[in-house]
């Protein structure tokens, strides 16, 4: 959540507080209560959009991914080792060539690649079973590695729904923010146009911050309304 966002919804919900103290003031007009009741119902859809995006946030869901990636990526470097100390002990190059792969390079090639190379040496060790059980190479090991690399692959997916989701909550945030402005614009003339009593539209402007309205009124330099936020 952006910081004028914020700052913008914090000024609705205390403007909103204000008035539902004040209410005695300004409820026996019927217009006046009408749009009151808009505002409240749109600051209650901006939490809304306000917590699903927070909830969205996909930062977290890509460092988890990052690190479950690399901590992945070790496991298959140690079955390569394995394999690849069977292949130069039996002279099996055709093996050593498909499984010889630093670790450097599968941590820094895209993860699209570092991921095929890993389901490749996994499939080599399923293929090697049990001529290296004697190296440490077991299929409940590969079978869980096979299970790490699915949910792996499967975090993308999800990260990219969550990041589509995010965005589609700051829209809501955008749009609902424009009409809570249009109504407390409205609110600034029915109050100023409409309720007499001095107390409350200073309590109100003062919330509001509104630049060169009210605050001047004594000596009728009234100037546009323009929220401070």
């Amino acid at each position: 959540m952006k910081f004028r966002e914020k700052t913008f919804w914090d000024m609705e919900k205390q403007s909103i507080s204000y008035v539902s103290k004040n209410e005695s003031v300004w409820i026996a007009n019927s217009v006046i209560a009408a749009t009151t009741t808009f505002l409240v119902a749109n600051e209650k859809e901006l939490a809304l959009a306000i917590k699903a995006q927070e909830n969205n946030n996909p930062g977290g869901h890509v460092a988890q991914k990052n690190q479950s990636l690399k901590t992945f990526i070790r496991k298959v470097y140690k079955l390569r080792r394995k394999l690849s100390y069977y292949a130069k002990r039996n002279g099996d190059k055709v093996l050593q060539n498909d499984v010889d792969i630093p670790e450097s390079d599968l941590l820094s090639i895209s993860e699209n690649g570092a991921l095929l190379k890993c389901n490749s040496i996994i499939t080599r060790g399923k293929e090697y079973l049990p001529l290296t059980a004697a190296y440490g190479v077991t299929a409940e090991d590969l079978d869980t590695l096979t299970t790490e690399l699915s949910k792996i692959e499967q975090m993308y997916p999800n990260i990219g729904l969550i990041t589509n989701d995010r965005k589609s909550a700051g829209r809501s945030i955008k749009d609902l923010i424009i009409e809570a402005r249009n109504l407390l614009d409205q609110l600034d003339d029915a109050f100023e146009g409409m309720i007499e009593d001095e107390d409350f539209l200073n309590g109100w402007f003062a919330i509001r911050k509104i630049k060169g309205r009210h605050k001047n009124r004594g000596n009728d330099k009234k100037g546009p309304s323009t929220d401070a936020n």
